[in-house]
């Protein structure tokens, strides 16, 4: 049976990825996750579509005591509590999202790292996930993607940013729970859709350098999707609870509570 391999979380979108041993999701997604975003200076959302240094800085955040981390590429931290400055309504993909201004040290510093000026958002209303709170990833499918690519070396599954990395699955088992619903740890999801990829992915999880073509090599044996390329699925939250790593992922049967 598949379990969960890794949660991947990142307190600010875009940031380098961190990992957690546990994890509670609720319909928002995983509490903490993605509650910040950063605004580059024409005022838009910063992703690491764009900007190849947003994966060379991670975030820590505790929504219990409102601090937050800032780890930068000198090894320095910058941390704090978070105070308002503001309030900014932002789009995201077309949609509407809106914060506070953050405060403090934490735009200056990603101001240095960017070489360009960048602020902090917190976010308070609107969803600053791409589409759906969690994305799923086995890794049988990474592995499948390494081989028929002919890759030498081994493919870091963080460079598709999925919230639940799993293991113990068929490549592209994920797939067939399009539809149904799965149980992990305490939670259950319905699994929506297969998960559309972009540029970001090219980019190298650690350095934010464009180095590999995976756009190309996934459609090189994956059929589209409505045109667009895919590798994963997304899910929506139906019942919230805790997740662990380690915990089992059991599909359910239709009308299996």
């Amino acid at each position: 049976m598949p379990y969960v391999r890794a949660i991947h979380v990142s307190a600010v979108k875009s940031l380098r990825l961190g990992l957690v041993d546990r994890a509670e999701l609720t319909p928002a997604g995983i509490v903490g996750d993605r509650a910040f975003v950063v605004l580059d200076a024409k005022n838009q959302v910063a992703t690491l579509r764009k900007y190849g240094w947003m994966a060379q800085v991670g975030s820590r955040y505790e929504p219990a005591t409102g601090h937050l981390a800032l780890e930068l590429p000198d090894g320095e931290t910058v941390a704090g509590a978070v105070e308002e400055d503001g309030h900014e309504t932002v789009l995201l993909f077309g949609r509407p999202l809106r914060g506070s201004v953050v405060a403090g040290p934490f735009a200056e510093a990603l101001s240095a790292v960017a070489g360009a000026p960048m602020r902090l958002l917190q976010v308070k209303e609107g969803p600053a996930q791409d589409a759906y709170p969690v994305s799923i990833l086995g890794t049988e499918s990474v592995e499948e993607l390494a081989r028929r690519s002919g890759l030498d070396a081994t493919l870091d599954p963080r460079r598709f940013r999925n919230t639940l990395l799993l293991e113990g699955s068929e490549p592209h088992e994920e797939d067939r729970w399009i539809g149904g619903r799965v149980r992990v740890g305490e939670a259950v999801l319905h699994v929506i859709e297969r998960d559309a990829r972009c540029a970001l992915t090219t980019r190298n999880p650690d350095s934010g350098r464009r180095d590999l073509d995976t756009l190309r090599l996934i459609a090189g044996y994956r059929p589209l999707t409505d045109g667009e390329i895919c590798f994963g699925v997304y899910a929506e939250v139906e019942q919230p609870g805790m997740v662990a790593v380690g915990d089992p992922v059991e599909p359910l049967a239709k009308g299996e509570p």
